[in-house]
């Protein structure tokens, strides 16, 4: 399988804190729903007891990925049924207005705990590697 076919991967793993990636927009298959929830619970099941936090670059988030609605909910149910309470933060770099827009629909899906959680860095451009 193309390892651009989803978008998340494990990037680091620091005590008890693992740190995972995202890249939406590199995707090759970002309509494939059911694969893409399934790529996402097998990536966080070995979170375990550990806390994680995920990095998503939405660099090149278009309106194609933004179409991807059942996508977004999917991965919202997913983390707030099985990983939100191991979840340090969503940290959100180089926002599009689309991955904004995606996140307005995605808002009450998530509680406000998890909500708490997302922070959208749109002060300059940046880098996965700061965060490594």
């Amino acid at each position: 399988m193309d390892p651009r076919y989803h978008s998340i991967k494990k990037i680091s793993e620091r005590g008890n804190i693992i740190t995972y990636y995202a890249h939406p927009s590199n995707a090759t298959a970002y309509t494939d729903t059911e694969g893409i929830l399934l790529h996402c619970d097998n990536a966080l099941k070995y979170v375990g007891n550990n806390n994680w936090i995920c990095i998503i670059n939405s660099e090149d988030f278009s309106i194609k990925h933004a179409l991807e609605i059942k996508t977004g909910i999917g991965i919202a149910k997913l983390v707030m049924s099985k990983y939100a309470n191991n979840l340090i933060e969503i940290k959100i770099i180089n926002p599009t207005w689309h991955i904004k827009t995606m996140l307005n629909v995605l808002w009450p899906f998530l509680n406000q705990i998890t909500r708490n959680k997302i922070k959208i860095l749109e002060d300059r451009y940046y880098s996965v590697l700061e965060f490594v």
